[in-house]
């Protein structure tokens, strides 16, 4: 088994090629950056970076020492724990931390986006954060890779102590009658599909990774009597369920599952969980739209961190609290998986990634419910004719 400290070594040392600087505080100074001693930074306003890596909380900024991104600039709007934006000293990568949870992640977003010192209509985002895994889609120190992100609490909910004796949980969706059933009331946030394209491309340079593990995790794992939950990290394909409830336990997580399946048409895997992702990506959604961004050139990765619920036998409250040894190797792999993805798209910048991946077909339709990216309205109309028409349903393909 490979110890943390080793593997977060070699992480370190891949990166070394793309750190440089030392730290810098900076402010604005008509069209230039100007350091605090009162140097010249050789970059300008507005700042348009190759690469914005999104981190969610502090922990999980792994990035601003390995990658040198010291040049700081304080934005109005972001959360007051993460007030700035770290950049290198050519600004080809940058990174912020939205704070935690839905409303800190949608208001942080949105003001990085909207800032004038930034133009980021070619840039590349890749939110890299820990999550909850579902032990059968992966386990402990995985890396996975999102097609969806689905708001499964966005709904109403009873007791699950009140509930029909013939209802298998307390949460069903806004203007259906009963658990099981399609929403007929739809705020907007529910689904966002990213641009599986891309995705796909960049797990191509993480194929020869190896992923941070230590023996405490497995044998943790080992508890479980199934795989891929008893089996060391991989990474893989898996979507995000985002709740600011840190929701826990089977019941729970069958039915989240059972909310993904149902705004996804069958097609999402609930993988992990989360309480940012919609946020962020209403608030891309919305600067798409202004022209401040490219919705397709959005990564979506979560390392896990802890099951989402127990072993067999095991207490849920038991299990939630237990000591699963898995957010150190989890965080670790934020960095390991990402590493080889940034130096592949600042390397094949000409070749593959400045003018864009395109995306899968219809996906312009399917970023979000309410087809906010296709242009011209007439388009949606057909395309909903054409979804009732083939009985796959009116909001998803």
């Amino acid at each position: 088994m490979v110890s943390t400290t080793s593997i977060f070594v070699s992480a370190l040392a891949l990166a070394s090629s793309l750190v440089s600087s030392t730290p810098t505080l900076l402010t604005r100074d008509g069209q230039n950056m100007t350091s605090s001693s009162g140097g010249k930074v050789a970059f300008q306003f507005p700042l348009s970076p190759k690469i914005m890596l999104i981190s969610l909380f502090a922990p999980e900024d792994v990035w601003t020492e390995s990658l040198g991104l010291t040049n700081n600039i304080t934005l109005p709007g972001l959360s007051p724990l993460f007030p700035s934006i770290g950049c290198n000293d050519d600004a080809s990568i940058c990174h912020m931390t939205t704070g935690e949870s839905e409303i800190n992640a949608a208001c942080s977003t949105s003001a990085m986006l909207l800032a004038e010192e930034f133009d980021l209509t070619s840039t590349y985002f890749l939110i890299g954060g820990i999550a909850g895994i579902n032990p059968y889609m992966g386990t402990t120190g995985s890396v996975g890779f999102a097609r969806y992100a689905v708001q499964v609490a966005l709904g109403y909910e009873i007791d699950s102590r009140q509930i029909p004796s013939n209802w298998s949980t307390g949460y069903w969706l806004f203007g259906s009658n009963q658990p099981g059933e399609p929403a007929t009331t739809i705020y907007g946030t529910e689904v966002y599909e990213l641009n599986t394209n891309l995705r796909d491309k960049v797990m191509g340079y993480v194929g020869d990774v190896k992923l941070n593990d230590t023996q405490e995790a497995a044998d943790y794992r080992s508890k479980y009597d199934y795989s891929p939950a008893n089996q060391s990290p991989q990474i893989f394909k898996g979507d995000v369920a985002t709740s600011d409830v840190y929701f826990a336990g089977n019941l729970l997580d069958e039915a989240f599952g059972n909310i993904t399946s149902l705004w996804t048409n069958g097609t999402g895997q609930y993988a992990l969980t989360a309480e940012e992702d919609n946020a962020i990506f209403e608030a891309m959604v919305r600067s798409h739209t202004a022209k401040k961004m490219d919705f397709s050139r959005v990564v979506l990765m979560r390392t896990a961190s802890d099951f989402d619920r127990g072993y067999g036998g095991s207490d849920a409250v038991t299990a939630f609290q237990a000591e699963q040894y898995g957010f150190e190797i989890a965080i670790a792999n934020i960095q390991i998986a990402y590493t080889p993805i940034i130096e592949g798209i600042l390397n094949d910048w000409e070749t593959t990634f400045s003018s864009g991946v395109a995306p899968q077909d219809e996906w312009l339709y399917n970023a979000d419910i309410f087809h906010t990216l296709v242009q011209r309205k007439r388009e949606v109309r057909e395309f909903e004719r054409m979804m009732k028409r083939s009985q796959v349903g009116k909001y998803r393909r």
